[in-house]
C-alpha cells in the first residue's frame, strides 16, 4: 500500500487507506468525547451557581444535575444567539444581512422615516429654532 496523506480541517492524516480510517475515527470520537465532557461540565456549573444564588436570593429550591441542564437547554432556546438562522422573503430569496441589534425596516418604518425627514425640512427646523429664541429669551434671529 502507497503511503498518502489527508487534510481533515487542519490536521494532517498521514498513513495508507485504513489507517488513516482509524485517525478519522479516533478525530470524531475525542471530539465527541470532549463535547460531552463540556456539556457535563457546564451542567455542573449551572447547578452550582443556581444552588449558590438562587435559594438566598428568591426562596427558591435548589435543583439538581438535570435540571441545571434542562434549565440551560430552556435559557439557549429562549435566549440564545441564533446567528444561524436565515430570514427568507416570501419568493424564497435570502434577505440582506441586518447588523445584529437591529432589525430589517418594514415598508410602513420607511415611509415613516421619509415623512419625518420631509417635515424636518419643511416646518421642523424653523419651529425648533423659534422654540430656541423663546427658551433663551432672545428676540433677534439666529440663523
Amino acid at each position: 500500500m502507497s503511503d498518502c496523506t489527508m487534510r481533515i480541517m487542519n490536521h494532517e492524516v498521514r498513513g495508507s487507506g485504513p489507517a488513516k480510517v482509524i485517525k478519522v475515527v479516533c478525530f470524531v470520537l475525542l471530539g465527541i468525547i470532549a463535547a460531552a465532557a463540556l456539556a457535563i461540565l457546564f451542567g455542573i456549573l449551572v447547578k452550582l451557581l443556581w444552588n449558590a444564588l438562587m435559594p438566598d436570593i428568591f426562596g427558591l429550591p435548589e435543583i439538581g444535575y438535570w435540571q441545571a441542564v434542562g434549565l440551560a437547554v430552556l435559557a439557549h432556546i429562549f435566549f440564545g444567539a441564533h446567528s444561524g438562522t436565515h430570514h427568507y422573503d416570501r419568493s424564497g430569496r435570502k434577505k440582506k444581512d441586518v447588523p445584529a441589534g437591529e432589525t430589517e425596516k418594514s415598508p410602513f418604518q420607511r415611509e415613516m422615516e421619509q415623512d419625518y425627514a420631509e417635515f424636518w425640512r419643511e416646518e421642523g427646523r424653523e419651529t425648533f429654532k423659534s422654540w430656541m429664541r423663546r427658551e433663551n429669551g432672545s428676540g433677534s434671529e439666529d440663523s
